[in-house]
């Protein structure tokens, strides 16, 4: 089980941060700017970067929206990514779209009262947008949020969720969970905005080639979650030039078969064969170019159990 990873998200109102006295936080999600204008640029966001990757902090990005169509997010986008772009390779958590309350009444105080499918037609420009550039892009959003239909199923499924829910465990699957905004962290002057993190987005991120990181030149046939049940069996597929690794998860539960079909392809069977405790109803199968997971769904929260790595036989047909 991946133990979760702890960091903090700040912007220019947590002022000078002492790098040198910030220890037991493995990521910082900085805020970037808002709005559609480079002059919106948090005045901080270049010394935090700089401060946390100096320090061995994984970094991460967001860019508070204020758009009130489509073509305004495309526009924040567009600045988004330039203010990113320094730090292209250099980021390992996600990139984020931060649509909030403020972002709506901003909206209604230029006469638009925007509705469930324009926020979501805002989030989807803004995402996608950054996702073409090469982000690994992330919502940032509240369970009402998603009770309430801002964002599309469609949406919410599409991208990872970095979830503000600070009733303890998060009441919807999320790769980040902001757990409270009052955290007391030494190096920062004042509260702090504290999160955990499910998912190993460093690996993610640079196995994937996201965030300018290059490109991996093999491919899988599985990029998305597979839910088995006991008994299941599940074949996904590598195509690479070199024999490729992979990870699997709790013994005893599920068991990874290998093949080699010729021709550079690699053939792995994940069989879900014992039967799952209790309290764990489903098992998640996710899988990135040569890095195969699995997720555990234990009722209330997330848990992500990865071994051993081993290296795929050429076996015959």
């Amino acid at each position: 089980m991946m133990a979760q990873l702890k960091g903090i998200d700040i912007s220019k109102h947590n002022g000078t941060v002492d790098w040198t006295k910030i220890s037991g936080m493995d990521f910082v999600l900085v805020r970037a700017g808002y709005g559609n204008d480079i002059s919106q640029k948090d005045p901080k966001f270049d010394e935090n970067v700089k401060g946390a990757l100096a320090h061995g902090i994984a970094v991460g990005a967001y860019w508070f929206s204020y758009a009130v169509s489509a073509a305004d997010a495309a526009k924040e986008a567009s600045i988004f990514s330039q203010v990113l772009a320094p730090y292209k390779d250099k980021l390992t958590f996600p990139v984020a779209f931060d649509y909030e309350y403020d972002s709506m009444e901003y909206a209604q105080q230029q006469g638009i009262h925007p509705s469930n499918n324009l926020i979501d037609a805002i989030a989807q420009t803004f995402m996608d947008a950054m996702k073409k550039d090469g982000w690994f892009v992330n919502l940032y959003t509240n369970c009402d949020f998603i009770r309430t239909g801002k964002f599309s199923t469609a949406t919410v499924k599409s991208y990872d969720v970095w979830l503000a829910d600070y009733s303890g465990v998060p009441d919807y699957p999320c790769g980040i969970q902001q757990t409270g905004s009052t955290g007391k962290v030494p190096g920062i002057t004042g509260a702090v905005d504290m999160n955990v993190a499910f998912k190993d987005y460093s690996t993610i991120i640079q196995a994937g080639g996201y965030n300018g990181f290059p490109k991996p030149t093999f491919k899988c046939d599985t990029t998305t979650d597979i839910v088995l049940s006991p008994g299941q069996t599940y074949q996904f597929k590598v195509t690479s030039p070199q024999v490729p690794t992979a990870a699997i998860g709790t013994p005893g539960v599920a068991a990874l078969l290998h093949r080699y079909n010729g021709c550079n392809r690699y053939a792995g069977c994940c069989c879900i064969a014992a039967p799952i405790q209790q309290r764990e109803r489903e098992l998640f199968l996710f899988s990135w170019f040569w890095k195969v997971r699995l997720f555990c769904w234990n009722l209330c929260k997330r848990r992500e159990a990865v071994y051993n790595s081993h290296e795929l036989r050429k076996l015959r047909n």
